[in-house]
């Protein structure tokens, strides 16, 4: 038997169509079609008139009273058309009774998603409910899908491990994302093209995290690379090394502020990539702060000490930081000039990165060793020159 509207649930609405003068609310024409007809497009017909004087406050407090009684009684409509047509016209009104929604929303997919989607009236313990609770992915996806998603909410989501999910979350550019969250992301679905793929696409990521891509994928490419080609892992190894560094050295190139480079620096230390390699081609790039936070961190001691060690015109400082920091020794004094030129340059404003400025820096250098046989300056050049 229908759940649909019942005589006795009809008898208040003449007298709501007799005090209403707006046009969206019933008249006598609806209740007497409704008592007579058992169509589905009646119904509808009706619940879009009352919905929409709803939303638009065309009712006195008696007649949302009966308004809201005759909602109530189409949501347990067993046409699916009929709760879906309510669910469409409720969705965005922030005025529905909590109860209404809730039930829409517990309801088939085709009824529920875009209440999920959408409705305002649904608080973060009803979202995290239907996440906890969702039998199928749809539910979890509409809302991933919302405007407005808690710190709460989207922990929630990440935390239903379904890919589908956390792509459509990853995707919302309405969304903040906190970093601890994409930290569990990175975690849980690291080896997932699609999850990588789309995140590495999300703007205003923490370069910690674009640097975890970049690892993450980078061990893939790896992979494909060595099986494709019969290539020995430890070839593969090394240049898919030399590519994540200079991947990972382009997401402090330009203007980024101090704590950005000090937070990857130290997620780099943590997993064992700040290489001497790393820190060498930072330096070649131009990047002295990079540098310069990287001796303080191996060494154990804050920036501003650091830098006044490097910086020291007498050379000891800065040999003392570099043996500390466990740099090669072959490469002290060919370092040594880098660093003078790198900072020569950046106080004659010839900062930068990229062609133009490996170039310079290139040629200064050869200019200042002009005459003198320094170790390895050869390689360090060579460093300089492949950014070009």
């Amino acid at each position: 038997m229908h759940a649909n509207l019942q005589p006795h649930e009809l008898q208040a609405m003449p007298a709501l169509g007799a005090m209403a003068t707006a046009p969206a609310i019933l008249s006598g024409n609806d209740v007497k079609r409704l008592l007579t007809e058992d169509a589905p497009d009646v119904r509808i017909d009706v619940l879009r008139k009352v919905a929409d004087a709803h939303q638009h406050r065309q009712y006195s407090l008696r007649e949302l009273t009966i308004a809201e009684q005759i909602l109530r009684v189409l949501v347990r409509d067993t046409e699916v058309s009929v709760r879906e047509a309510l669910a469409s016209a409720l969705k965005d009104n922030p005025q529905v009774p909590r109860d209404i929604i809730l039930s829409l929303s517990h309801d088939v997919d085709a009824v529920a998603l875009s209440v999920i989607e959408s409705s305002s009236v649904l608080t973060d313990a009803d979202l995290i409910s239907l996440i906890q609770n969702a039998k199928h992915t749809n539910k979890s996806v509409a809302i991933a899908k919302r405007a407005h998603i808690s710190k709460e909410i989207a922990a929630a989501l990440v935390k239903t491990r379904n890919p589908q999910v956390v792509v459509q979350l990853i995707k919302n550019p309405r969304v903040e994302i906190p970093e601890d969250t994409l930290q569990t992301i990175l975690y849980e679905h690291g080896r997932n093209t699609d999850v990588m793929n789309t995140m590495a696409q999300r703007p205003g990521l923490p370069v910690t995290i674009v640097e975890k891509i970049i690892t993450l994928v980078s061990d893939a490419l790896a992979e494909n690379l060595r099986v494709r080609y019969s290539i020995s892992p430890s070839t593969i190894a090394a240049e898919t090394e030399k590519t994540r560094e200079i991947a990972t050295l382009r997401l402090v190139d330009g203007k980024v502020n101090a704590h950005d480079v000090e937070k990857l620096v130290d997620q780099l230390q943590v997993f064992g990539r700040l290489t001497p390699s790393m820190i060498l081609t930072s330096l070649c790039r131009g990047n002295l702060y990079f540098f310069e936070t990287s001796l303080a961190r191996l060494s154990n001691i804050p920036v501003r000490n650091a830098q006044l060690l490097i910086h020291d015109k007498g050379g000891l400082g800065f040999k003392a930081l570099y043996s500390k920091a466990g740099l090669p020794d072959k490469f002290l004094t060919a370092c040594r000039l880098l660093l003078d030129v790198v900072a020569d340059m950046q106080r004659s404003n010839e900062g930068g990165h990229g062609g133009a400025y490996s170039n310079a820096l290139a040629s200064k250098l050869l200019a200042r060793a002009a005459g003198q046989d320094i170790e390895n300056l050869s390689y360090i050049i060579a460093l300089v020159r492949q950014h070009a």
